[in-house]
């Protein structure tokens, strides 16, 4: 499977023009993910390369924790997506986590793998639907469903699993993991360059832990 993305990842790319790539990276206070802190106790760069083709994207996003001794928690995703309609999308998403146990070079082991498949929905204007399955790898099974709204510059989300195996989520099978805020707006620097900054309050129900971040995007 991971060697599927990873020809799938190149064979797109591959004889491109370079105006159809973009790349950037955050830096975030913690990296917390659908209610869990997976970053550890320190800050994370989290870097970006995309390649778009009409509906079609091919990317590969990062998470390296800037505190050190972090190893287990440094992470190196690859995706696809496709929108199949104005409204419509689906991605397909190997997560890996080099750091994790068992864990080998990328293309060696099964271990350290997660892959997902996930369609969003756009139900309305600023209201979003999104059901994420782990269909393969270390977390084979757990299920993500989650809504949001976005106006202005702010966005409210909520988020549950089921099927979880303890593992994935840290739920034992189901559970309500991520309800919260997040607010974004851009600080002018200068009269040609402006840093878009980013806050979070999430709060995790299940494990009962709450977390407030703040970032910025290069």
């Amino acid at each position: 499977m991971k060697k599927t993305i990873l020809f799938l990842f190149l064979a797109c790319t591959f004889g491109v023009n370079a105006q159809d790539f973009s790349f950037g990276a955050d830096v975030q206070s913690r990296y917390v993910w659908r209610g869990a802190q997976l970053g550890g106790e320190s800050a994370s760069l989290q870097p970006s390369v995309e390649y778009t083709n009409g509906k079609l994207a091919v990317g590969a996003w990062g998470a390296y924790s800037l505190g050190g001794g972090e190893t287990a928690a440094q992470e190196m995703d690859l995706y696809i997506s496709y929108a199949l309609t104005d409204a419509i999308s689906v991605t397909v998403t190997d997560y890996y986590f080099p750091g994790a146990k068992g864990a080998g070079h990328y293309l060696e082991t099964d271990h350290g793998h997660t892959y997902e498949a996930a369609v969003s929905v756009a139900v309305t204007d600023g209201i979003s639907l999104m059901a994420a399955n782990y269909f393969a790898g270390d977390n084979d099974g757990a299920t993500y469903i989650e809504a949001s709204y976005a106006a202005d510059q702010f966005t409210l989300f909520v988020g549950g699993v089921t099927g979880d195996n303890g593992i994935a989520y840290g739920t034992e099978g189901e559970g309500l993991v991520n309800v919260g805020v997040s607010l974004e707006r851009e600080i002018q620097l200068s009269s040609t360059y402006s840093l878009p900054v980013n806050s979070s309050l999430i709060l995790n129900p299940d494990a009962e832990s709450v977390f407030l971040t703040f970032g910025f995007s290069l």
